[in-house]
């Protein structure tokens, strides 16, 4: 006990300064830990800022196609998604119609012609079955004027001259008026035996469906 007294108080400086170099020492160690690992949280949060920054710049503005787009088409009709559709060129008629989730299955599909090309701002009005198309939209690449003058031209076994008599006419003959389809030949043989026959032309719009547009284009072509 008195050697180990003994050697304490010879070498106490040393003891002394082993032990704050220890203390120094150990001190240093944890700073330099803390501050690599302050520096490790600062490089990662920079790292995630910066790949931030990066995607945002990848991130282009949304384009409005709408706005972008030169032709715009409003459809109508018989088909499973009516409403305005927007197109960079014009499109055909087959085009939009897919567009439009395609036709019902009551159009006729031989009415409507699928080459013919659309203009900006044109109504694409599909009629169901042998419904009469609405003289303001006529089909793509026929006018009501054209329907006429093909009536006119090509009906069968008639003279230019001659008419179609309203009080004789079966369904057959009727239909090949235009725009009269077999619904509206037997809704005009329906009124004339209502009426005991018709009494002039201008009766034609009695019956359900024929206003003053579609009279105007059957009365040279019909008599009593």
């Amino acid at each position: 006990m008195v050697q180990i007294k003994a050697l304490y108080y010879r070498y106490q400086h040393q003891i002394y300064f082993s032990v704050i170099l220890i203390i120094v020492g150990i001190s240093l160690l944890i700073w330099w830990q803390v501050s690599q690992s302050s520096n490790s949280v600062s490089s990662k949060d920079f790292t995630t800022i910066a790949a931030h920054q990066k995607d945002a710049k990848k991130i282009k503005k949304p384009i409005n196609n709408e706005k972008s787009a030169n032709i715009v088409i409003d459809v109508k009709g018989a088909v499973h998604r009516p409403g305005v559709y927007y197109f960079d060129k014009q499109p055909i008629v087959a085009e939009v119609l897919s567009r439009a989730g395609g036709t019902l299955s009551s159009v006729d599909s031989v009415r409507i012609n699928l080459a013919a090309t659309l203009t900006n701002g044109q109504v694409l009005y599909i009629p169901t079955g042998d419904e009469q198309v609405p003289d303001a939209y006529p089909l793509p690449g026929q006018s009501p004027q054209n329907v006429q003058d093909d009536f006119r031209n090509n009906r069968p076994d008639q003279s230019s001259n001659d008419k179609i008599n309203l009080n004789t006419a079966d369904s057959a003959a009727l239909q090949n008026l235009p725009g009269i389809g077999e619904k509206r030949a037997q809704d005009i043989i329906k009124q004339r035996e209502t009426m005991g026959g018709f009494k002039v032309v201008t009766d034609l719009q009695k019956v359900n469906g024929i206003g003053e547009k579609t009279f105007t284009k059957l009365e040279p072509l019909v008599t009593v």
